[in-house]
């Protein structure tokens, strides 16, 4: 199944929430410097890009619904778990399979959604702690990922896997409210997307793809295989970064793509827009790096910074932030409990500057996403689980 991640918001409050699990009870765990990957656009101005304004961070992923926020400055090179100041959890917080986490510093709110499980995002208070019922819920589509505020605008992007759609609804929206408008069709080049931000600095949505498509079909007793025997057979394309207008709606091309091999995109996870230095960061799970790109990159473009190799402790990373008040770049890992800090600049083989740990450091990782069958095979001792 798809792993996936999260973001980073700031202001008086800059604020990472880390995802693991918890005897698979829901959790959001409020402590000192979490970060794991998408963001939302964070000052009053809210133009865009990373503008952090305070000391807090947060981020989310398709692990086990638990959640953690922390202060930014948190973290060191021990192996012992970080504390959090407070955490979300149990059944009435209405989270489950949490993937994308955004955070509203003006209206101090938490964005959660729910991916594979519950179909729905839930907003906290940032007080919220302990078994607290969300503020409100909105429904959006199955194996919904990413999450972006404009706040200027008063929007949320919500992207969605299985539909390859984003969808753009009211920041207050509830229950069945429906969209504003929807980017979704075969020219979009959506293609299994993830990570999402909404700039408003340069008014365009920026989107990271898996590079997975097919045409969705609703597939019931009462629908024919093929209404229209124009059936288009699914494929497997590369990982993308595409660009649409901020109002863009439909089956719309986007503005520029970044794709090709040269873009080492490898399972393009969370992303961020560093509007002050004009990059994009992705986090790239396919093989655990971090890539930097000019923000106005297109076609095959080769990234200008990569964090990659065993010093930097980058494994199976599914959300990436940018602060550019402390001119750091925060990175959260699917595969150990762990979110990173490095600084802002870093490329290559180079050891992070702190780590935040959501567990000790020899805590195991089973890596399980939505397991839903096992088997036992009584001749080697062994039990097969499909994940």
């Amino acid at each position: 199944m798809r792993r996936k991640l999260l973001f980073l918001g700031a202001a008086l409050f800059l604020s990472y929430i880390v995802a693991s699990r918890l005897d698979s009870v829901p959790v959001l765990k409020i402590a000192s410097g979490l970060a794991q990957g998408q963001r939302t656009s964070s000052s009053k101005d809210s133009k865009g890009g990373s503008q952090p304004t305070g000391d807090t961070a947060i981020g989310g992923g398709d692990i086990a619904p638990v959640r953690a926020v922390a202060d930014r400055a948190s973290g060191d090179k021990s192996e012992a778990m970080t504390e959090p100041r407070r955490h979300i959890m149990g059944a009435a917080t209405e989270m489950g399979f949490v993937a994308g986490v955004t955070m509203d510093p003006e209206h101090h709110e938490i964005y959660t959604v729910n991916n594979d499980s519950g179909d729905q995002v839930t907003v906290y208070s940032y007080d919220s702690h302990g078994n607290e019922v969300p503020l409100r819920r909105l429904f959006v589509p199955h194996q919904s990922w990413g999450l972006s505020l404009a706040l200027g605008r008063g929007e949320l992007a919500v992207t969605t896997q299985e539909l390859n759609a984003v969808g753009i609804y009211g920041r207050t929206a509830s229950g069945l409210t429906a969209p504003l408008r929807v980017i979704v069709g075969a020219d979009t080049g959506l293609e299994d997307p993830h990570g999402v931000v909404m700039d408003e600095r340069h008014n365009e949505i920026v989107v990271s793809n898996h590079g997975n498509w097919t045409q969705f079909r609703p597939y019931t007793n009462y629908d024919p295989l093929n209404l229209d025997q124009k059936y288009v057979p699914g494929r497997f394309d590369l990982s993308s970064i595409t660009v649409y207008p901020i109002t863009a709606s439909g089956n719309v091309k986007p503005e520029r793509t970044i794709q090709g091999t040269h873009t080492a995109l490898n399972w393009a996870m969370g992303i961020d827009v560093d509007a002050q230095h004009d990059e994009i960061a992705v986090a790239n799970y396919g093989d655990d790096s971090v890539l930097v790109f000019k923000r106005d990159g297109r076609g095959d473009a080769a990234p200008i910074r990569r964090i990659y190799g065993p010093n930097t402790h980058i494994v199976g990373p599914v959300g990436v932030a940018v602060d550019t008040k402390n001119d750091e770049l925060w990175v959260a890992n699917y595969g150990d409990h762990t979110a990173l800090i490095f600084s802002r600049t870093d490329s290559g083989n180079v050891s992070p500057k702190r780590i935040v740990r959501n567990a000790p450091a020899e805590a195991a990782t089973c890596g399980f996403t939505n397991a839903s069958a096992a088997a036992y095979d009584p001749k080697r001792g062994e039990i097969l689980v499909p994940n």
